[in-house]
């Protein structure tokens, strides 16, 4: 049997029997979508149970609050990150710092794109977690994300080709036009996310050259 709660579109309309693990992923899309609208503060466990389609008993089985289903969109979303940037720096094929800086921070644009809601959440909700008593691992993934850029700022740096600066400021500077992309660009505008990117650097870079 099928249900479909209020507000919730032909493409969300699931099985009751719907195994434990799908069951999840399918509350952690529809809450990423709503937190991403709303804001964390602005969406109640019912309104993620009414777009999967489930009573807010059956969600308590899974995330038996607000805290615990935050928490895992956030890991979720940057589990999911943290791979894709080590495949693009893998699929770089240069060890030039600029280059792989430049493969990391495009394919993030192009994740903006291809998936707005998960990162508006990571960007624009992840000081909701600070207050959370259990925050490490989140914080620990958010980390290793920006490690992962910071390594190369640094290389750069070392290797005379950006003059010396603090490189964690660097590393914001780039990561904070970055997260700034979703609040004015449109999908199917003139420039593609990536492209945004691009230029975006190439802007950074000519105030950093050695």
């Amino acid at each position: 049997m099928t249900g479909k709660g209020a507000g919730m579109s032909d493409s969300t309309t699931v099985s009751t029997k719907m195994p434990s693990d799908q069951r999840k992923a399918q509350i952690i899309r529809a809450a990423t979508e709503l937190f991403a609208k709303a804001g964390y503060v602005g969406t109640s466990l019912r309104d993620v149970a009414e777009q999967c389609g489930m009573t807010k008993a059956a969600l308590y089985y899974h995330y038996p609050d607000k805290e615990s289903l935050l928490k895992a969109v956030v890991e979720a979303r940057m589990t999911r990150l943290n791979n894709r940037m080590d495949d693009a720096l893998e699929a770089c094929g240069s060890d030039d710092p600029i280059e792989r800086m430049r493969a990391f921070l495009i394919s993030c644009a192009e994740l903006i794109d291809e998936d707005r809601s998960g990162w508006v959440v990571g960007s624009r909700i992840f000081w909701s977690i600070e207050a959370m008593g259990d925050r490490e691992d989140m914080v620990r993934l958010r980390d290793t994300f920006e490690g992962k850029l910071r390594t190369e700022v640094e290389r750069a740096m070392a290797q005379g080709i950006l003059r010396q600066e603090n490189v964690g400021m660097v590393t914001r500077l780039l990561l904070s036009w970055l997260n700034y992309i979703p609040r004015w660009h449109r999908p199917g505008g003139k420039l593609s996310a990536a492209e945004v990117a691009d230029e975006f650097l190439r802007l950074s870079l000519a105030g950093l050259r050695a």
